[in-house]
């Protein structure tokens, strides 16, 4: 009982800290129909149902955006989220670290290469989630037109990606001269929560 009591102290702590950030852990922010699948052998090698969702989320929360994406390994919940109840911990849960949520242009060489890149990092961290652009054979198409190298494109990312820490990627930072336009926005968990409230609305 000692042992339970140590626990529930432990997340107590962890709670408040998690409400001096503005979020409330234990609210029941969505209702999924459906699991989604935060284990790392899917979000470091494939999209499913929760990378599509973040990566949506990302690209709503900048407005208007071409191409969204971010690291599979922001996802560390190595789990499935079963369908039923969802609470802002759980989302917590799936991306611990947060970061912001980064709108930015990159020219079309830029951006072409980032997602090369990512495809190439697969199986690995840097293994790029991605939203409004597909690879049709060996060309990246963006909203179905071929990346133009020399057009610029609004991009919705997450910082870390900026930091030019991630694998392979050490050529994007906010100094590179392609990255051009970079606002900050809010915790791309608070996106994220917002895109599962909008597709799975919590039962009352």
């Amino acid at each position: 009982l000692a042992g339970l009591q140590e626990l529930q102290a432990f997340l107590e702590r962890g709670f408040e800290a998690f409400r001096r950030q503005g979020f409330t852990p234990e609210a029941v922010v969505a209702t999924s129909t459906e699991p989604l699948d935060g284990r790392e052998s899917t979000v470091r090698n494939r999209s499913g149902r929760l990378t599509d969702l973040i990566a949506a989320a990302l690209a709503h929360e900048a407005g208007t955006v071409d191409v969204a994406f971010f690291n599979g390994g922001s996802i560390r919940i190595d789990d499935v989220l079963p369908p039923g109840p969802i609470t802002e911990y759980d989302i917590i849960r799936v991306m611990p670290f947060g970061g912001k949520t980064v709108k930015a242009s990159f020219d079309g060489e830029l951006l072409a290469r980032v997602l090369e890149t990512g495809m190439n990092n697969e199986g690995l961290g840097g293994y790029l989630q991605t939203w409004g652009v597909r690879r049709d054979n060996g060309v990246w198409l963006v909203q179905g037109k071929p990346i133009e190298p020399s057009r610029r494109y609004n991009v919705a990312l997450n910082d870390f990606l900026l930091t030019g820490a991630e694998t392979n990627m050490g050529y994007l930072t906010r100094a590179n001269p392609q990255v051009r336009d970079v606002v900050e926005l809010r915790d791309m968990r608070r996106a994220v929560i917002e895109e599962l409230a909008r597709t799975y609305p919590a039962k009352k």
